[in-house]
């Protein structure tokens, strides 16, 4: 096939000129996402007519196979040439998780306006309610203790922006701070977003920092320092993050609006009002 023997430099130099002129938000031509379609034809697919979700997932199940892209010591992952990075947008994807990646790459699966996640002013009524009630169970709560969750319909998705984020973004000083109190630290972090700086290698990324959400936490063997035990593990990072890596300092509107682009693009899940009202920043 042509599209295997294409030479490195020559995908180089096209993978390049295409990466000038990508837009920070996703594209559609017809069906699917400019990425998206840009991908098949390079490879020599016929994009004319629509392919399914799982037409295009085992498309790229095969391309890795032929390609040998799948990781030397880990079969599940996915090591992402070029073409693959400038689809998904990472240097390495679980090959299970290959079918929800290319979901908001298809137009059938928006169902919302482009800008529906940064300004929603129905969802973002919703969080000032919450607000407002975090604010008067405060009185009747000890500092640290968790908050009622108010009910709401699971379907409500959160508007990421400025003011949402500031409700559940936490600086390193207040995680040090919550280290005092080992029986709760983990639910007190989980479900809170963090500010790291940036992978330097990462072209997709234009921000020094970018904003990650914590999904877990676990303990480093071997150290005596009591904080540097503790290890984050945050959304879309292979690694895990210690502490002293966190950012001190106030996130950016341009953070917050890649962390939008990021969820838009299927590489993060969209947060709902409740899970952002179940995790509202502790107080210090």
């Amino acid at each position: 096939m042509d599209w295997v023997e294409e030479s490195n430099e020559q995908l180089s130099i096209h993978m390049r000129r295409k990466r000038k002129v990508r837009s920070k938000k996703l594209e559609f031509i017809g069906w699917g996402s400019k990425s998206l379609v840009e991908f098949l034809e390079s490879i020599g697919k016929d994009t004319s007519k629509q392919l399914s979700q799982n037409e295009v997932t085992a498309i790229i199940k095969d391309y890795v196979n032929i390609n040998k892209l799948l990781h030397p010591g880990k079969k599940k992952r996915i090591l992402c040439d070029e073409r693959l990075h400038f689809l998904f947008g990472r240097k390495s994807v679980a090959r299970n998780k290959i079918f929800d990646l290319l979901e908001a790459h298809f137009v059938e699966n928006h169902d919302e306006s482009e800008d529906e996640l940064m300004y929603n002013s129905e969802e973002e009524n919703l969080m000032v309610a919450f607000k407002e009630q975090r604010t008067l169970n405060s009185a009747k709560k000890t500092p640290f203790q968790k908050k009622n969750v108010v009910e709401t319909p699971k379907s409500c998705f959160a508007a990421i922006n400025s003011e949402n984020m500031k409700l559940v973004y936490v600086k390193r000083s207040l995680v040090q701070d919550l280290l005092e109190y080992p029986a709760s630290f983990e639910v007190k972090v989980v479900g809170s977003y963090v500010r790291v700086k940036s992978d330097p290698n990462d072209f997709f990324q234009k921000n020094s920092h970018q904003l990650l959400q914590v999904t877990g936490v676990k303990r480093a063997a071997g150290t005596g320092d009591v904080g540097a035990e503790i290890l984050l593990q945050v959304s879309d990072v292979m690694k895990d993050i210690h502490i002293c890596m966190l950012s001190d300092d106030t996130f950016s509107e341009e953070e917050c609006e890649d962390l939008c682009q990021r969820v838009k693009a299927g590489l993060l899940k969209r947060p709902t009002v409740v899970s952002f009202f179940f995790y509202l920043k502790p107080e210090s």
